[in-house]
């Protein structure tokens, strides 16, 4: 190898980094502290420090087609700015109120598989072969679910896509947005935040809970926004969990993984140390090839300290199915049952 090589000097940077805010905390005083500090600076990372949510969110409804167990109504969700955001509301023909389910789809051929939408049967065969219709199983399941079509993808896309086995503007937005203050991981946290203003608005959900999950990227939306917003009172990221330098570091990703300077600070054990207690469960495939579940294992140890201080360990879960990188309806919707 090369003397010029820079592989080795990316490993020491990474071994040499304080980590100024990891998790160490001895007291639930000094957890308490420790979790408002980084929940600040996790907000200044990631560009949405400062902004504050609206009291009320406007939401005008496109359309509504009757799905069998459940009503899918198609919205677009003011969050401001002039942006408009594409959700679709899974709504159960059971007897509301409903207990509600936010969830983020990831990098798929198409963002709406996750809501069970396939141009054939083929597709439509080897996409559930993989529970990849995550967000149709929720509702089926009994819950009312608020999918999120994610900023990069389907209608919200620039003019500048790029064509890898997916049409997305996810490098565009990212580096736009970093050069402009902002992360392209912020927007999707902001608009799930007036996606929960929203839903907690409405007549037909229980007031007081709230679950979240999502697939890969939209695993990383999850744990992120969990972290950040307590109004999420039951988590399960997929497919995403893991130590960043194993995962996003260790392998070529998308740009939209990326937060400048957040290893001066956290790893991402100690991301998912700030949900704390309340009820997470972090799924993770044994073959998965870029979220390896190595990384994910040593990562959880931190959260388990967290949980332990906090007297919550039964609240805390790394669940391991035995696939690659694929959603698992069976280990989710037992916690959402047990917990939700």
């Amino acid at each position: 190898m090369s003397s010029f090589h820079l592989q080795n000097h990316v490993n020491a940077l990474y071994a040499q980094q304080p980590r100024l805010l990891a998790f160490q905390a001895q007291t639930a005083a000094a957890f308490a502290a420790w979790k408002q500090a980084l929940q600040a600076t996790l907000r200044e990372l990631l560009g949405i420090a400062g902004r504050t949510l609206p009291p009320s969110v406007k939401a005008e409804r496109l359309h509504s087609v009757d799905c069998g167990d459940y009503v899918e109504e198609q919205y677009a969700l003011d969050v401001g700015e002039g942006v408009r955001a594409p959700i679709y509301l899974l709504i159960p023909k059971s007897t509301p109120p409903y207990k509600p389910v936010l969830v983020f789809h990831g990098h798929d051929a198409s963002p709406y598989y996750f809501l069970g939408h396939y141009p054939d049967e083929a597709v439509a065969q080897e996409q559930l072969a993989h529970d990849n219709n995550y967000a149709q199983a929720v509702a089926q399941a009994g819950y009312l679910v608020c999918a999120v079509i994610q900023r990069g993808f389907g209608e919200r896309t620039t003019d500048q896509l790029t064509g890898d086995g997916y049409h997305s503007s996810c490098r565009h937005l990212a580096f736009e947005y970093l050069m402009q203050g902002r992360t392209l991981l912020g927007e999707r946290c902001w608009d799930g935040m007036v996606a929960l203003t929203y839903l907690q608005s409405r007549q037909d959900v229980v007031q007081g809970v709230m679950g979240c999950t999502g697939n890969s990227g939209g695993g990383t939306t999850c744990l992120f926004l969990s972290a950040l917003d307590e109004r999420i009172t039951v988590s399960v990221p997929t497919c995403y969990f893991c130590s960043f330098k194993r995962s996003i570091l260790g392998m070529v990703h998308c740009e939209c993984n990326y937060v400048p300077r957040i290893l001066e600070y956290t790893e991402m054990g100690d991301l998912a140390a700030l949900i704390a207690p309340r009820p997470l469960r972090l799924v993770n495939g044994e073959y998965d090839p870029i979220y390896p579940v190595q990384g994910a294992r040593e990562q959880f140890a931190t959260v388990q300290q967290a949980y332990a201080l906090l007297n919550a360990s039964d609240r805390c879960s790394l669940a391991i199915h035995p696939g690659a990188h694929e959603y698992n309806h069976a280990l989710s919707h037992q916690w959402l049952s047990r917990w939700l």
